[in-house]
């Protein structure tokens, strides 16, 4: 009796597992389930043949955690470089937006310069800084 308690848990697990063919348009799956998925329909009627499962050995487990470790290390690393890289565009931008508002009000001086009486020379010299502070403004992305 006693091996017949022992022998049954065996022979359930000693059975092999069906698989079933589930085909879409452009792809096949093979399922251990007795339906297919949402999009797909059963190639076959009946379910057959096997699905074994092949377990990994030390050398490979070693090699996948090891390779794990080695990408969370990359990812912490990127994480800081991207971290840095935000902080010195935050900081650009705050330096670059005080220098914005300075272009801004000086050549709006200068515009209103441009309005009044001046004698050409002068006018050809304000049009200059005009475009000099304009294509500043420009390069600055303002």
């Amino acid at each position: 009796m006693l091996r017949l308690l022992i022998a049954f848990p065996m022979i359930l697990m000693a059975t092999s597992a069906h698989a079933i063919k589930c085909r879409n348009a452009k792809s096949i799956l093979y399922m251990q389930d007795r339906y297919c998925p949402a999009g797909y329909t059963a190639d076959a009627t009946a379910p057959g043949g096997t699905v074994s499962v092949v377990g990994k050995s030390a050398p490979v487990v070693q090699q996948e955690s090891e390779f794990l470790q080695r990408r969370a290390t990359e990812n912490n690393q990127y994480q800081v470089q991207i971290a840095h890289s935000q902080a010195v565009e935050a900081q650009q931008q705050t330096s670059n937006a005080t220098l914005c508002s300075s272009l801004a009000s000086r050549a709006r001086s200068l515009e209103s310069a441009m309005r009044q009486p001046n004698s050409p020379q002068w006018l050809d010299n304000l049009k200059q800084q005009h475009r000099s502070i304009r294509d500043a403004q420009y390069r600055n992305k303002c």
